[in-house]
């Protein structure tokens, strides 16, 4: 029996059902290729995403607390919170 590769194929020659029975085997990622899927292949995606952002401040100022006859007293606060969520897919 002659074994044949398929480099050896001239690229306008057609194979006739003849021809073809002699062409058997192969592999596939060298693995044999099954006439079967045994997994349900599926092009469904599913996505859930959940974020939480929790924030707490408390601020307490005693600023002129226990002083006694003082005038002027002053307090600037400014707090600043920021917070973002962002979901790239």
């Amino acid at each position: 029996m002659t074994s044949l590769k398929i480099e050896n194929l001239d690229l306008a020659k057609d194979l006739d059902s003849r021809a073809m029975s002699g062409v058997r085997g192969g592999t596939l990622g060298y693995y044999p290729l099954l006439p079967f899927s045994p997994v349900h292949i599926s092009d469904t995606t599913n996505f859930s995403a959940q974020q939480l952002i929790g924030q707490t401040n408390n601020i307490v100022s005693n600023n002129g607390n226990n002083v006694a006859f003082a005038s002027g007293l002053s307090t600037k606060i400014n707090p600043t919170q920021t917070a973002t969520n962002t979901i790239n897919f």
